[in-house]
């Protein structure tokens, strides 16, 4: 088990680079569809709603009338080698996952924390199968708890995401604990990954769309519960107040829908996705989500 090393030079290459095509690559719509989103991911925190945009920025979020519109920066500094992926909130400190790039072919998974006094790289197990990756989906687990999807593949120099592991910690990050999840991805997707209680939701797919759910309390490997074949990248899983949890997908540039039950269960097929543009969860927020097309960003809020 390889544990992150923080690289002794520092450079950003937005527009390419291992890191940034993988981060990029996993976040935006499907290959070949659509409009890259105006944000990448977004979270609650201590009630107020923050955004991570395309230029690697985290800035505020304010809602009026169902539409959302970023604002002003929150004061975060990312490490200038970093490239986010993903966050979610942990009390008042935020996480955010995504690579650093050790050199222009080769990228490892990476985690930052950030709260009052700056933003800083935190320990994070790579597994030594992963010699080329991105840490994706980031799930707060009660009130200290957090789980990351640490992804990537065993060649060095390709950005590929054959491999997908689970990263947990039951500590607020002072330790963590290593999860199997799912191999053999071919060029894969991100996983997705949804908490509530004591429980986590994951949902990962390889290159042709078959997506696996994976639910399990927190620290331990989550046990398969279902697949879904020909389903498409995951965009989005939203676990709502009335323990559903509703799975966006992109399906050939359209936006499909389908629901689980916490375990893992399949439900009855969702009612055609009214959905546009890519959707975005919000850690911390429940049955909360954002649909971020080219022009627009809509907020919208599983009834209670």
């Amino acid at each position: 088990m390889a544990a992150f090393e923080r690289p002794r030079y520092s450079r950003r290459t937005v527009l390419g680079g291992a890191a940034a095509v993988l981060a990029a690559g996993i976040a935006s719509p499907a290959r070949g569809h659509g409009t890259a989103a105006p944000i990448r991911a977004a979270a609650a925190r201590d009630g107020e709603l923050l955004a991570l945009t395309e230029d690697y920025q985290i800035r505020r979020l304010t809602v009026t009338d169902g539409r959302a519109e970023t604002c002003g920066p929150a004061g975060i500094t990312l490490p200038e080698d970093f490239h986010p992926h993903s966050m979610a909130a942990l009390g008042e400190v935020l996480w955010i996952t995504g690579a650093v790039e050790l050199s222009p072919d080769r990228s490892l998974p990476a985690l930052v924390r950030a709260d009052g006094s700056g933003a800083d790289y935190a320990d994070l197990p790579v597994p030594d199968e992963i010699r080329s990756g991105v840490a994706t989906s980031i799930a707060a687990v009660g009130e200290s708890g957090l789980a990351v999807a640490v992804e990537g593949c065993p060649d060095p120099h390709l950005a590929l995401v054959t491999s997908s592991r689970l990263a947990t910690s039951g500590d607020a990050g002072a330790s963590w604990s290593p999860h199997p999840l799912a191999d053999g991805l071919g060029e894969g997707y991100g996983t997705r990954l949804a908490a509530a209680g004591e429980r986590l939701f994951a949902v990962v797919a390889d290159g042709g769309g078959t997506q696996a759910v994976h639910t399990g309390p927190p620290g331990t490997e989550l046990a398969p519960a279902a697949t879904a074949t020909g389903a498409g990248r995951p965009m989005a899983a939203v676990w709502t107040e009335a323990g559903v949890v509703r799975v966006f997908s992109d399906l050939h540039g359209e936006v499909r829908e389908s629901r689980y039950t916490p375990v893992g269960r399949a439900l009855e097929s969702a009612p055609e996705c009214a959905c546009a543009g890519e959707v975005l969860a919000i850690p911390g927020r429940a049955g909360a989500w954002i649909e971020s097309d080219a022009d627009r960003i809509s907020y919208r809020m599983e009834p209670r």
